[in-house]
């Protein structure tokens, strides 16, 4: 070889990956990225452009199939050599067919993984495969949760998404509030705020990841929070250009960013439509909601926001169901995407700060959320068994799945 390789590691394991860099330093082979599965992997990839890539599959095996394509996707010359515990038939065509090049077998043997990436070296150079580059600029998706006022459950709705998608997509997570008045993700979360978006967002552009990733708080359900600040007067230092930096920066490291915001039109909530993949306008039965929530539709209509890109949710946030679904979908003229019944359990899992996915798993409220995420992310979902511990939590314990 006339120069350095550039590789890349993508592997769950932080130690593993130090461990297998060290063998590479010391083949004379120079790891220009590290990282997890997910977006991030694609994003690195485009980055830094490796010659080889060295990828892990281990559970969740689908997750690493997913990533080995995505980055193939984004650099199709660029070779995979994918790692596992072992290599049964049905593994194995599952990583060639995601496009790894070669499957090695743990543990890891230095001549072996030199040879891999030689000889992968010598068929991209001998043009097996071409080395042009899709420009796809990856990202996660940017879901933005609405609501044209208040107390319409938002909060409680971009929580338990989350939750919901992390818990049972194996997919990574961020929640940032937005929220300029009264943020309450991290109370329905029950983490105490290290850093606030008022303090992280007007620095977004000049974070690398690791120094980002260290400032948010990790939730038990594996969502990554990014809190609003506890003063409403220190949103004054945020412009809404950092905003929309910030959220487009988090979706090249998580596979989906949740934006809550706050129950009026701002200029914040501008920003967090522009960017959003998908945006889930949340109304309740009330008349006041509904007739808020046609204004703020028609504005958008004025604004040409892509209609496609707007999902109309309808929220019961308690028993009384004066007006139906349907006639709220005929009085806004658009679809109903997702309705949310009333359940009790869902008020009582917010009032000691926990998501009814991980408190009541097998409700019908954490049925309701797990089927939301599967729409969304396009994923099916596994019933999961209910969390004891979690249920104890909840005062009366006896309320009711």
């Amino acid at each position: 070889m006339s120069r350095t390789p550039l590789l890349m590691i993508i592997d769950e394991n932080g130690p593993f990956r130090q461990e297998l860099q060290a063998m590479l330093t010391a083949a004379r082979m120079a790891v220009v990225a590290d990282c997890g599965y997910g977006i991030e992997a694609a994003t690195l990839a485009e980055e830094t452009r490796p010659d080889v890539i060295l990828a892990a599959v281990d559970e969740p095996v689908s997750r690493a199939i997913q990533t080995i394509e995505a980055v193939r996707t984004i650099l199709p010359g660029t070779p995979v050599i994918a790692y596992a515990g072992a290599a049964d038939f049905g593994l194995v065509r599952q990583v060639m067919h995601a496009g790894a090049r070669d499957l090695l077998v743990r543990p890891l043997k230095p001549a072996d993984v030199t040879g891999a990436v030689e000889l992968a070296l010598n068929g991209t150079l001998a043009g097996e495969a071409s080395s042009v580059p899709v420009d796809t600029h990856p990202a996660g998706s940017i879901i933005t949760v609405f609501g044209a006022k208040g107390g319409v459950g938002k909060t409680t709705i971009a929580t338990n998404l989350a939750a919901s998608i992390a818990k049972n997509t194996d997919s990574s997570v961020l929640i940032i509030d937005l929220d300029t008045r009264f943020g309450d993700v991290a109370i329905m979360l029950d983490v105490e705020p290290r850093v606030t978006v008022a303090q992280v967002a007007p620095g977004a552009a000049k974070f690398d990841r690791e120094t980002f990733k260290s400032l948010l708080i990790r939730h038990e359900s594996g969502v990554y929070v990014l809190p609003s600040p506890k003063h409403p007067t220190e949103w004054r230092g945020v412009d809404v250009e950092e905003v929309k930096e910030l959220a487009r920066f988090a979706a090249r490291m998580f596979d989906y960013v949740i934006l809550d915001t706050p129950g009026a039109y701002n200029e914040v909530v501008a920003s967090a439509l522009e960017v959003a993949t998908q945006v889930l306008m949340v109304t309740s039965v009330d008349v006041a909601s509904i007739k808020d929530t046609s204004f703020v539709l028609d504005v958008l209509e004025g604004q040409k926001f892509p209609p496609e890109r707007l999902m109309l949710v309808v929220n019961h946030p308690n028993g009384a169901n004066t007006i139906g679904s349907s006639e709220i979908g005929q009085l806004l003229l658009r679809p109903i995407f997702w309705e949310i019944p009333h359940a009790l359990e869902m008020t009582l899992a917010s009032q000691v700060g926990v998501p009814v996915v991980l408190a009541k798993p097998r409700s019908r409220a954490a049925a309701n959320f797990a089927a939301l995420a599967a729409q969304i992310t396009g994923k099916a979902i596994a019933p999961r068994s209910e969390s004891k511990n979690l249920l104890r939590r909840l005062i009366p314990a006896g309320s009711g799945n």
